[in-house]
């Protein structure tokens, strides 16, 4: 590792391990990074530890040896403590979940070798197997404690990790549908990625199959895997499969690799396509628009597009509060606005997919009397997920004469209200 500027950094969040890859500019692609010199050893578990009484901790292989030997204080399970908002008691002392999730992830930016990754790296995409708001929460909070601006870190699921590693990939990868078999010790689950080529952006999509737990005897594993391998991609054409997780092996699956093979498709296999997917992902972001021409439209996005209509110097105008085709956890929007002759606000509300509006009235209930345009508002929208958009307004006030009154309204404008609306 030896670039020193403009580091494009991948980091796969697993729900038991991690991993950290680095864009390579040389070689234009993106490199694994070994936990030890001269290994083939990428991963390293989701674990922390803790030297008591002082704020020196570490994380990942380095931990065992910490914590039988140092006597320091272990903890684990960060996935799954990072899916809700609870502190974690360690050392005496509440902290919060995004802020170990900090420690731990810049712990692991050390191995990239350089004096200051935060100065270094211009891009950090971090991956994860899925996404709630409390996940985008603590990641953000890790971020905010390694020192990175939002506009430098970003985060997407497994599936559109996937969608950046295929699609970074030489055209005959891609040219015909591409196939996901993704393994666990218990399992494994098929997903494919499809293109509509009839819209412009092109719509790529990864439509999830079916998953199915795998025998443990070695010949009635293979059976399974080959029934499902039949099963799911069937008559249609494939231009490439790609096997990813610890439970694959080519001794046993006899039968099933030249299945995979047939029709001269491409077939890979490794455990590293989610931190190349994000790695990916980060350089289409902060550098190159190679994908323009393509929409990943998966189920994190946001589909609707949210403004008001309102008076800006004194000329009726349009003014766009969300744009539809981003992840719902990247959509947030907002303004000050000064309510005229009316209590409630109205919203205008489209679909990315035609050009049908409709309206989406909020009142406002327990708003002073005032006379026009002498309340003014914030404004604040985000989303809880992509069909759910989380609406919060403040009152203002307006100057000494007209103070705030200190009210502030929630509501949730979603599909489903809309439609009954």
């Amino acid at each position: 590792m030896n670039e020193v500027r403009n580091i494009i950094v991948g980091f796969d969040f697993g729900e038991k391990v991690s991993q950290l890859c680095y864009y390579d500019r040389r070689e234009g692609e993106p490199v694994s990074l070994a936990m030890k010199v001269g290994t083939g050893q990428y991963t390293f578990p989701n674990c922390l530890s803790k030297k008591p009484g002082e704020e020196e901790w570490h994380f990942g292989l380095e931990v065992e040896y910490f914590v039988n030997q140092q006597d320091e204080i272990y903890l684990d399970h960060l996935f799954e403590l990072c899916s809700s908002r609870k502190t974690i008691a360690i050392d005496g002392q509440e902290r919060e979940m995004g802020e170990l999730l900090g420690i731990f992830i810049g712990g692991a930016l050390r191995i990239l070798g350089v004096p200051d990754p935060v100065k270094s790296i211009s891009g950090l995409m971090i991956t994860a197997p899925h996404i709630t708001r409390c996940m985008v929460e603590n990641v953000r909070k890790a971020c905010e404690v390694m020192g990175f601006s939002r506009k430098r870190c970003f985060l997407q699921d497994y599936e559109e990790s996937f969608y950046y590693h295929t699609m970074c990939q030489k055209a005959d990868i891609w040219s015909r549908n591409v196939a996901l078999f993704t393994f666990d010790q218990d399992g494994v689950a098929y997903a494919r990625l499809e293109m509509d080529k009839k819209t412009k952006p092109v719509q790529v999509r990864v439509i999830k199959g079916k998953r199915i737990t795998l025998p443990q005897d070695p010949v009635e594993r293979d059976f399974e895997f080959y029934e499902l391998v039949q099963e799911s991609l069937g008559n249609d054409v494939f231009s490439s499969i790609f096997l990813v997780g610890d439970g694959f092996d080519r001794e046993w699956a006899v039968r099933s690799v030249p299945l995979l093979c047939r029709h001269q498709r491409h077939v890979f296999y490794g455990n590293n396509l989610f931190a190349k997917g994000a790695c990916y992902g980060a350089k289409e972001k902060v550098e190159e628009r190679n994908l323009k021409g393509y929409l990943y439209a998966g189920s994190d996005l946001v589909r609707m597009n949210v403004g008001m209509e309102m008076l800006v110097y004194g000329s009726p105008a349009y003014h766009s509060l969300i744009s539809a085709g981003v992840n719902w956890y990247e959509a947030e929007g907002g303004c000050e606005l000064l309510l005229d002759d009316t209590r409630e606000l109205t919203f205008v509300v489209g679909n990315m997919e035609n050009t049908k509006k409709e309206r989406y009235s909020m009142a406002l209930p327990g708003l002073p009397e005032r006379p026009a345009k002498a309340t003014r508002l914030r404004l604040h929208l985000e989303f809880e997920s992509a069909s759910q958009c989380n609406i919060e307004v403040e009152d203002l006030g307006f100057g000494e004469l007209y103070p705030s009154s200190g009210l502030v309204w929630h509501e949730s404008m979603n599909e489903q209200r809309r439609a009954e609306e």
